[in-house]
């Protein structure tokens, strides 16, 4: 694979240049005039750093190279285009956490993928307020600031039942009806106990970005993420990321009960499940476990959609 690990480094420096981008704009927004601009609402706010974020990435990419194909957050709001083929194809979210970076809550991600033949293969994504880079290549493993291998456990730590996980979801910023209400019975089932037949997990929590939430995974700090309405650009990255650590990843229940969806599929259909490594016990592996817990959740869940998301 030294073609993906040359691919990694090119990946590595370019989110770290693209983080002090983004730190800067930050500090100029408190001494300038810096214009806000919205998207679909006031929740979901695109900055004039996010768009020029992604501009630098994705001319430094073009330059370096010019064959590879590129899909971008800002350029997608543009276009309204997102095809994923065989090539070699650069997926990006220049700022994950816009809200939150407007709100100066440090939960930022510049999440930089590529996928090859329709399947992630490099994952960097930089937590520039956290001084934390996040990195993965197929095969390579998984590391923190390029030294530290993930999980931060070193092994992975034991996870025996849902009841026992602490789950990260997000409110998203589409907030109608018909979003709010599955999300919120979601949480009761999820956190309530035996007499609401809930599993009664050890927390909920919410970071306000996918990338946040998807290296928390593979840390070890968050033990299964559930979610549905981010896009390709938040999760490619994390997807190489989580699985590196010993993660599993998954799409929707239907996508998990099929067990054979392809992960390009699963990364374009925005719904999105994943667990973190987990260690074996006599008679159940790692795998065996994280399947069994994914299947839980789904057991009990209510799963949201809107027009956007429908296939």
């Amino acid at each position: 694979m030294a073609e993906y690990q040359q691919y990694l480094e090119f990946a590595i420096d370019l989110a770290k240049k693209a983080g002090e981008m983004i730190k800067d704009g930050q500090a100029k927004r408190f001494s300038d005039d810096s214009s806000l601009d919205t998207k679909a609402n006031a929740i979901d706010l695109v900055t004039e750093v996010d768009q020029a974020v992604e501009a630098f990435i994705s001319k430094t990419i073009s330059e370096k190279y010019p064959s590879h194909k590129f899909i971008g957050e800002e350029t997608y709001a543009a276009e309204g285009k997102m095809d994923l083929t065989d090539e070699f194809t650069w997926i990006v979210d220049p700022i994950d956490g816009t809200t939150n970076f407007v709100h100066s809550f440090p939960m930022v991600g510049c999440s930089i993928g590529l996928a090859h033949k329709k399947v992630p293969v490099v994952g960097v994504i930089m937590m520039p307020f956290m001084n934390q880079l996040f990195s993965a290549r197929k095969d390579g493993g998984a590391f923190l600031n390029e030294k530290t291998p993930l999980p931060l456990t070193g092994r992975p730590q034991p996870l025996d039942s849902l009841q026992e996980c602490v789950v990260s979801m997000e409110w998203g910023s589409d907030r109608t009806k018909a979003t709010i209400d599955p999300k919120l019975a979601s949480v009761a089932r999820l956190t309530g106990d035996a007499a609401m037949n809930g599993a009664m997990v050890h927390g909920i929590r919410s970071t306000g970005a996918s990338t946040a939430a998807l290296v928390s995974v593979a840390a070890g700090g968050i033990d299964l993420y559930w979610d549905a309405g981010p896009y390709a650009w938040d999760v490619c990255a994390g997807i190489v990321i989580v699985q590196e650590a010993g993660g599993f990843f998954t799409g929707s229940a239907e996508d998990f009960e099929k067990g054979d969806t392809p992960i390009g599929d699963i990364m374009m259909n925005r719904r999105y499940c994943c667990i973190r490594a987990i260690a074996p016990s006599e008679g159940e592996s790692c795998l065996e476990k994280q399947k069994r817990i994914i299947g839980d959740l789904y057991k009990i869940v209510t799963p949201w959609t809107n027009d956007t998301m429908k296939k």
